[in-house]
Parts: C-alpha cells; sequence; structure tokens
C-alpha cells in the first residue's frame, strides 16, 4: 500500500524523474567526457582508405584490396586517401600491407601501369640479360649493373677489367632471360654500350650502399665513358 501511495503520490513521481534525470546527465556526461577525451588525445576521426589483404608491388590495386573506414587521425601518416576511388585501378609502386591506410606516393599516377608504373621519375628502363650466374633477383631489389671487358681491347696496362656503369639501381621486372632495371639517362648509355660491346652482371644489393660509377675523368676505360 506504502509503495502505491509513493507512485501515485505527485511530489514523489516528480522527484524520481528528477532522480533519474540527474543520473542520466550523469552517465551521459562521462560518455562524452570520456569521447572527448579521447578526440583530444588521437584527434577527431577521419575516412581514409585502408587496405583489405596484401598487395604486392606492381599489382593494380581492386576494389577487394581496399575500403573506407573511419580512423582516429592521430592514426593516420600524411597525405592518406580519404577515397577509394583515389586507390582503385592504380598501380602499387611498394608492397601495401593489410590494415595500413594508403597514402598516395605508394601508387602510381592514374593511367601507369606495368613497368612504366614502377619507374621513378627521371629514369630509364633498360633490360639486361640475366643468366646462371645472376643471383636471383625480384622486383623491388636494388642492384649494381657491373660490366666486363676484354683487357686487351684499349685498357691500360693493368686496368681492373670488370667496374660498375650504374649503382643502386631498382628491379622493375625480372623475366626469364633479362631484367629490367631503372637508371638514370646517363647510366642508360653505359649500360647499353656495356650489353653490346661486354659482358653485363647484376650485383645485388643493398639500398643506398651506392658505388661510384666510372666516369671519363676518372681512370681509363673502354671508350664506354664517352
Amino acid at each position: 500500500m506504502r509503495l502505491r501511495r509513493f507512485i501515485r503520490s505527485p511530489i514523489a513521481f516528480w522527484v524520481g524523474v528528477a532522480v533519474l534525470a540527474v543520473i542520466t546527465w550523469s552517465v551521459v556526461s562521462g560518455i562524452v567526457g570520456g569521447a572527448e577525451a579521447q578526440a583530444d588525445r588521437f584527434g577527431s576521426l577521419r575516412d581514409a582508405v585502408i587496405v583489405n589483404r596484401p598487395v604486392a608491388l606492381g599489382a593494380v590495386v581492386t576494389a577487394d584490396d581496399v575500403s573506407l573506414r573511419r580512423v582516429p587521425a592521430a592514426f593516420l601518416p600524411d597525405a592518406w586517401l580519404g577515397s577509394v576511388a583515389d586507390a582503385v585501378g592504380h598501380t602499387a609502386v611498394a608492397p601495401l600491407f593489410t590494415g595500413q591506410a594508403v597514402v598516395g606516393q605508394q601508387l602510381a599516377p592514374e593511367g601507369l601501369q606495368g613497368v612504366a608504373a614502377l619507374l621513378p621519375p627521371g629514369t630509364r628502363a633498360v633490360a639486361v640479360p640475366t643468366g646462371a650466374t645472376t643471383a636471383p633477383l625480384r622486383t623491388g631489389d636494388v642492384v649494381d649493373v657491373l660490366a666486363t671487358f676484354d683487357p686487351s681491347a684499349g685498357s691500360a696496362g693493368g686496368q681492373e677489367p670488370t667496374f660498375p656503369v650504374a649503382t643502386d639501381a631498382t628491379v622493375v621486372d625480372v623475366g626469364t632471360d633479362a631484367a629490367t632495371v631503372a637508371v638514370g639517362p646517363e647510366e642508360a648509355k653505359r649500360v647499353a654500350f656495356a650489353v653490346t660491346q661486354g659482358t653485363v652482371t647484376l650485383a645485388l644489393g643493398a639500398p643506398g650502399q651506392r658505388t661510384p660509377v666510372a666516369s671519363s675523368t676518372s681512370t681509363p676505360r673502354p671508350t664506354i665513358a664517352r
């Protein structure tokens, strides 16, 4: 009976409503405050293109490879992509890994595919014959292009017959009998000469470990330096 009287009492009813409102406000404020604290810490949520599955270097990104997700700004790299349309149909110029945000520098410009998409700006693609003595290569490897000439064919006495004609060259394609490497315009001339006039070897190395290339002002070489 007392419970019924309490429920039917207008004063008791409104007191209960007020208490409930205070509790609700307290809970909501805590949630909002927590969300604001998280936003201050990690930044607001942004649309970002995220990789769903690995995409190999040189592969064309498909609609199944990526999706758009909301990610805290603090977790996003510079120049991330905010539209799936900016990624689909483009060639990956770097491997893409599951869960990462895609950035523009990892994709070739629209319309470029195959070897052309993998060429760094200002470089040329040159095919170099390979054989049993060539180290196993993969697209993306870095090599030195070494040329070997007959020591008696115009070299000075005691001249080292093997020397680099291109260094730190990126492998952009690997075929059965040749590998295509990206080199500078002047290096392309030296490599072409070496392929036709001598023996060329690709020496696999680590990125950044550059070897000086012979020039016309260094120790005399065959006419490759002209």
